[in-house]
């Protein structure tokens, strides 16, 4: 009761709370691809719900116009201050700039985390690899009949990629990713992976490979159609990289080295590791991927 007021209570006043999780959480400056070339720069501290807010068309007036996007990079800064400082230093520079600046992998001197990329606009032209001396053809992606028996046969299989440090074993979800678990079979069956390399490794994030040049700017010679899904991005998720069009996988892949809530929805998850995720913690750039066979599960 409040004194000398008869029947009226005395309310608690309300503390507004942070989440734990957010409370602590670095302030980034995200740079986003949009449809049109142009490249988008912004703030926060929650990459993932402000990627979402951007797909609902609620993040930025101008990625609403110019959706679809892709992201492209990010860096962590010391405060929101120093975001906001770096944002504004970031549109002022020239795309040419900008794109330059992401390429080196250090903005105004902090470390830049970029996305998983096939480099290149657009699709993977289609590229020719000497195995053994031999000119290997240009891979074809499975259609028609073949598709769907390989579609079958990924529900009942796995993926084992044999490295020096140990095996990654990968189970594919051909249920939301036909296309994509049904090619990387294709592509293992016909020894297109053997011999080559983790070109890529962001420790905390992803390693990539399966790029037949080596660089990450290689592919198999064709572009498969996005089936983004909602399986989410955590640690040992398998997906494949692309480039900022949507419909430009091929064959390099990644495997997250921790949760990227930021990823979902904008590449096509098609696997999940169920053992060697050490392995897969341990890898560095150069590590070959000795062989991949395809196996039922175990």
């Amino acid at each position: 009761m409040v004194p000398g007021v008869p029947g009226l209570k005395r309310e608690t006043p309300k503390i507004m709370t942070v989440p734990a999780s957010r409370a602590f959480a670095p302030y980034l400056v995200y740079v986003l691809a949009c449809r049109d070339g142009s490249l988008y720069a912004g703030t926060t501290n929650d990459l993932a719900a402000r990627i979402r807010a951007h797909r609902r068309g609620s993040g930025s007036r101008y990625v609403r116009s110019r959706s679809p996007f892709t992201l492209c990079a990010w860096w962590e800064t010391a405060d929101r201050g120093a975001a906001l400082r770096e944002e504004a230093h970031f549109r002022r520079l020239t795309r040419r700039q900008k794109l330059s600046a992401l390429a080196s992998g250090q903005v105004f001197g902090r470390r830049v985390r970029n996305a998983p990329h096939v480099g290149g606009a657009g699709a993977p032209a289609p590229r020719r690899r000497r195995f053994e001396g031999e000119a290997m053809a240009t891979q074809v992606q499975p259609s028609g009949a073949e598709l769907e028996a390989l579609t079958t046969e990924a529900s009942q299989a796995q993926a084992r990629i044999h490295t020096a440090k140990g095996d990654i074993v990968f189970r594919f979800f051909p249920d939301d990713a036909p296309r994509h678990s049904a090619a990387f079979v294709k592509l293992a069956r016909a020894g297109f992976y053997d011999g080559l390399k983790f070109h890529r490794v962001e420790p905390g994030f992803v390693i990539q490979g399966g790029c037949p040049l080596g660089s990450g700017t290689g592919g198999p010679g064709y572009a498969l159609r996005a089936e983004f899904n909602a399986r989410p991005h955590r640690k040992g998720t398998v997906a494949m990289a692309r480039s900022s069009n949507p419909d430009s996988a091929g064959s390099q892949f990644y495997i997250c080295l921790d949760d990227a809530p930021f990823l979902d929805r904008q590449y096509t998850v098609f696997g999940q590791v169920e053992s060697g995720q050490e392995v897969v913690d341990a890898i560095r750039v150069g590590d070959v991927m000795e062989k991949v066979t395809i196996e039922p599960l175990g």
